[in-house]
């Protein structure tokens, strides 16, 4: 049979969260919120003094400072609370101590999370922006005993709702080279989810003789945008390219 590990091979304190990542589906107030549940978790190898265990979720933002205010650092940042929240165990009188035997304790504790708040996110981008959410759990002991801490990272993702038009409506783009072609450019979808496969359509229409494609050469790009001290921030890069050669009527991916 196998033996329980001693409480000592455990972490004092530990947080325990049924997801670590929370996801948003909707945009604006049409938000589905999501369920942030765990527990705080004492682990005891003797009966303890405990005064208080609080418990805090919160949000920040790091944006960077832009050269338009001289007398900012380039290289300072601004950081800003976006979300906070805060549960407490083992209330009482000010100052009272409550003593837990030996062993493990749970304290359960939930929060409905939704609304405006945006995605974790973390990018070296226009001087270094960041989104960040975590727990924090702190089990302040009586007497001259240090105080007992945990942290848990906690990630935000947003999304479209699975019915939202974005994954439904097809964005078509037309325009001509003068006496040269036409051409159209097509995608099924104006949004896609994480992991799918992007594909497109290319048609070509010589308007002129001798006129023919050769190659197509088609980028991805990601634009970042920042809202700083002083103005926004912005900058385009090339996530992915990729060239096709036309032959015999048919593109070609070339490496």
């Amino acid at each position: 049979m196998g033996r329980t590990p001693p409480l000592s091979a455990a972490k004092a304190v530990d947080i325990v969260v049924a997801s670590e990542q929370l996801i948003l589906r909707g945009t604006g107030v049409d938000v589905e919120p999501a369920l942030l549940s765990g527990n705080v978790v004492l682990n005891l190898t003797e009966p303890t003094s405990i005064k208080q265990i609080n418990l805090l979720f919160r949000g920040k933002a790091h944006v960077p400072s832009t050269s338009i205010e001289p007398h900012i650092l380039n290289n300072s940042s601004s950081q800003y609370v976006v979300c906070n929240h805060e549960w407490s165990f083992l209330e009482g009188h000010k100052g009272h101590s409550h003593t837990l035997k030996a062993g493990r304790h749970l304290f359960p504790f939930e929060l409905r999370v939704g609304g405006s708040l945006p995605s974790s996110i973390a990018t070296l981008v226009n001087g270094g922006s960041s989104v960040s959410y975590k727990l924090r759990a702190t089990v302040v002991r009586s007497g001259f005993s240090a105080n007992l801490s945990a942290i848990q990272p906690i990630t935000i993702t947003r999304t479209f709702a699975p019915e939202s038009l974005e994954y439904q409506q097809t964005l078509e783009i037309e325009n001509t080279w003068p006496e040269k072609l036409m051409y159209a450019l097509i995608v099924p979808h104006k949004a896609w989810a994480a992991g799918d496969e992007l594909t497109s359509l290319v048609k070509f229409a010589p308007l002129a003789k001798g006129v023919r494609v050769m190659s197509i050469t088609s980028n991805l790009c990601e634009t970042t945008r920042t809202l700083a001290k002083g103005g926004h921030l912005e900058k385009t890069r090339v996530v992915v390219s990729r060239r096709h050669e036309i032959v015999r009527g048919r593109a070609v991916s070339v490496d």
